[in-house]
């Protein structure tokens, strides 16, 4: 049986997700290290944060290690708290790059340069990617995450820090929730042709500083249950 690679950007995270279950082996940054989930083999790797991070990391990670599948789990912000509100979970179904392109009165044109990224399987590969989720995770032993909401998110290199920016973005792109992660290894497993199950819980409103708007240690606390179903 092929391992599952389970993912996360911080050991923070991955102690989240897993640690209050079982004992973790040593974790280093952009080393895999063997690990069981349950009766089945698995791998964890911590990126390290943004997308040069886990694009390296992931793609070293995918070279040396045949896989099954790559799960990818983390906290994320949110542009859309009425349907994704603090500590919720969701499995994303799309990535979305908004700084790939060409960049023009604040808007940047994924096709302005008339370059893509890729091509895969005769697709090219723009500023998007389409991930695992809802039926496609029945074959994957990953099915008990495919009654989590659905979600669309945004991959940026710098955490949006106003109402201004986040409110840019929604008009844009519509978008449900903000990581730093995601489109980076959606686009290696695609490339390598492994399928990507990323599960994220919510930590804060995407635009807001403010206290109020922010839970973290509930999130993590999330993370930690909705992952545990792994674990059985």
């Amino acid at each position: 049986m092929k391992p599952i690679l389970f993912v996360t950007a911080t050991a923070k995270e991955m102690k989240a997700a897993l640690g209050g279950v079982c004992k973790l082996p040593p974790l280093e940054q952009g080393r895999p290290v063997e690990f069981m989930f349950g009766d089945r083999p698995g791998l964890l790797l911590v990126t390290g944060i943004g997308v040069i991070n886990t694009a390296f990391a992931l793609g070293r990670a995918l070279a040396g290690s045949e896989v099954s599948m790559v799960l990818l789990a983390g906290v994320a912000g949110t542009f859309n708290a009425k349907d994704f509100p603090l500590c919720s979970a969701c499995v994303v179904k799309r990535e979305i790059w908004p700084e790939y392109g060409l960049k023009k009165d604040g808007l940047v044109d994924p096709k302005g340069l008339g370059f893509s990224l890729a091509e895969i399987d005769g697709k090219q590969v723009w500023n998007e990617v389409d991930l695992c989720f809802g039926k496609s995770l029945v074959d994957s032993g990953l099915d008990r995450f495919e009654n989590l909401p659905e979600a669309v998110s945004l991959t940026v290199s710098g955490v949006t820090a106003t109402a201004e920016g986040a409110a840019a973005y929604i008009e844009e792109y519509g978008a449900d929730l903000e990581n730093m992660e995601g489109f980076a290894a959606a686009y290696v497993c695609a490339l390598v042709g492994v399928g990507l199950c990323q599960v994220r819980t919510v930590s804060n409103l995407v635009g807001s500083r403010d206290s109020k708007d922010w839970d973290l240690r509930g999130a993590l606390a999330e993370l930690g249950r909705v992952c545990r179903a792994i674990m059985k």
